[in-house]
């Protein structure tokens, strides 16, 4: 084996992340050694935040609510996390750091593991972050009619400026095949719901949930009980990190 490769996964919070089990079963597989950690780092801690560029980490993969902050650190970006100003994998590279975003990637790829096709389809995305933004960016460069959801759709996400915006009123009023909630709302039973209308705005269709813990959220409860289908966010995950190690290692 080689290496090894010291990782970490950076966000607030990070405790329930498959993230090191996955990566260091990917290390094993292609024979290469992998040290994955957990890093809370708490959104006003910026003391703890800086620490990690001069740190001896190999990369670091980054989720809320860093991901547009980490775009901005990196010296170098690749991909569409330029356009879209968020980054989820920072990559040493000699003393600079190179920033991708591979969660659009991963959504992609995870509907058509299952073969549900993504071109040509009305897609809603919920949330204007920095994985909504990778998200509707690959879906609609994958062929996706891709619309944005958020409480401001005056404001214009970077790298989306082609793509349309309504708020959430709007659902009651709108039919979409695929509904994606990347916002946190709707995780655990004391977390708020996002106000989607399903048996309205997406009857029959499919309702993805980029978070995967717990497996069932309450968003994909409210959306099977409003007549969709359902699909939580281990595929992405799964798939977002395939190539994110690529990068890597």
């Amino acid at each position: 084996m080689t290496g090894p490769f010291h990782l970490a996964l950076v966000g607030w919070p990070v405790e329930r992340s498959l993230s090191p089990r996955l990566w260091e079963a990917v290390g094993r597989r292609r024979g290469i050694q992998v040290e994955y950690g957990r890093y809370p780092v708490a959104p006003e801690d910026e003391d703890a935040w800086e620490a990690l560029w001069s740190s001896t980490l190999s990369a670091f993969n980054v989720t809320a609510p860093w991901k547009e902050r980490a775009a901005a650190r990196c010296d170098r970006l690749e991909g569409v996390a330029g356009s879209i100003a968020s980054v989820n994998t920072a990559i040493r590279r000699g003393e600079s750091w190179e920033g991708w975003t591979t969660d659009g990637y991963g959504f992609v790829r995870s509907l058509l593991a299952i073969g549900e096709p993504v071109a040509g389809r009305r897609i809603a995305v919920l949330g204007t972050g920095g994985a909504g933004r990778s998200v509707a960016r690959a879906a609609a460069d994958a062929g996706g009619d891709v619309t944005l959801v958020s409480r401001t759709p005056t404001r214009i996400p970077p790298g989306c400026e082609d793509l349309p915006r309504i708020d959430w009123e709007a659902l009651l009023s709108a039919e979409f095949e695929v509904v994606v909630n990347a916002t946190p709302l709707g995780g655990g039973p004391d977390s708020p719901m996002p106000p989607v209308p399903f048996e309205r705005c997406c009857p029959g269709g499919l309702a993805v949930d980029l978070n995967y813990a717990p497996p069932v959220t309450e968003f994909l409860r409210a959306a099977h009980d409003g007549g969709a289908r359902t699909l939580n966010g281990i595929g992405t995950l799964i798939h977002q990190a395939c190539l994110a190690a690529a990068l890597v290692v």
